[in-house]
């Protein structure tokens, strides 16, 4: 059976007690879950505490100026950055020094391999065309034959003595650009 609701003497509707005990154990009170930070405490409730110390516009136009005086603190660590800094600083001048060397002796090899390739080509051209001279001057067939065989041969052992002193010119640049500086590390790890 319903029981008809009561309205009290200023005007606001009232549920029977009966009405609200049901409704309590029938749903329980939840209250509206707030995003919690790592701590555990309300972000809203943080927030709202720090923007209670934030001065207002007003009070900031207020306040007089106040001469600040900026005080040097030591902090404990002070001394031991200055003798990290000072065991550093004469590595990292190595280092540089080192990679100066290294720079250089890389140009000075480039520009050593670049004159070989350079002459190679040239020599090679330059045997190429004396070759077909003296094919095209040949009185026989047979002679033709004979010069073209034996230039070629000799075209082959030029090339192949010139590339070969290439490639160890090759070898000896990139191991006067590596010597710098893997004697630099090798000293830093000391």
């Amino acid at each position: 059976m319903v029981e008809p609701k009561k309205v009290s003497a200023k005007g606001a509707v009232k549920a029977p007690a009966a009405a609200k005990s049901v409704a309590a154990t029938a749903k329980p009170k939840l209250k509206a879950a707030k995003p919690l930070d790592h701590h555990g405490a309300s972000i809203a409730d943080e927030t709202a505490a720090a923007l209670s110390v934030v001065p207002t516009p007003v009070e900031t136009l207020k306040a007089d100026p106040v001469p600040v005086t900026v005080v040097a603190i030591e902090t404990p660590l002070a001394a031991p950055v200055e003798v990290i800094a000072s065991v550093v600083a004469p590595k990292a001048a190595a280092l540089r020094q080192a990679v100066g060397e290294a720079v250089s002796a890389s140009a000075h090899g480039a520009l050593a391999v670049n004159d070989k390739v350079i002459d190679a080509l040239q020599t090679q051209s330059d045997a190429a065309l004396d070759l077909w001279r003296t094919t095209v001057s040949a009185p026989h067939l047979s002679d033709v034959f004979r010069l073209q065989s034996n230039g070629a041969r000799q075209a082959y052992e030029t090339a192949s003595a010139q590339w070969k002193d290439i490639a160890e010119t090759t070898a000896h640049w990139f191991t006067k650009t590596v010597e710098p500086l893997s004697a630099a590390i090798s000293d830093l790890k000391r």
